[in-house]
């Protein structure tokens, strides 16, 4: 099963965590990249080194090696921000909205906590 979790509000961040972290405790198979979390809007602030959300997401994909966070790039360009300022290993996607139509399609199960 693959799933894609769509985060576009900072404050459904720490939510869409816990999310993802139950999900992954009760799969019985989460293979690799089978998870998805794409970031846009001001939910991309919660992604910068030294935020306690981005602390928790750079914790959890250590734990788990089947999650790639994504980021939208628009919204990184809306709000200043840079990759550079983001934890490691955030993919900078172009536009989280195609990338989210884009794998709905490919049949991806869309999550928005």
């Amino acid at each position: 099963m693959r799933i894609v979790f769509h985060v576009p509000e900072l404050s459904r961040s720490i939510p869409c965590l816990n999310n993802v972290r139950n999900y992954l405790n009760q799969a019985t198979e989460a293979q690799e990249e089978s998870v998805q979390v794409i970031f846009n809007a001001d939910a991309v602030k919660g992604l910068v080194r030294g935020e306690e959300s981005a602390e928790r997401w750079r914790i959890l994909c250590d734990q788990h090696a089947c999650i790639q966070l994504s980021v939208c790039n628009n919204s990184l360009k809306g709000y200043s921000l840079t990759p550079e300022q983001l934890i490691v290993n955030i993919r900078v996607i172009p536009a989280a909205v195609v990338t989210l139509a884009e794998l709905q399609h490919q049949g991806w199960i869309y999550i928005r906590p």
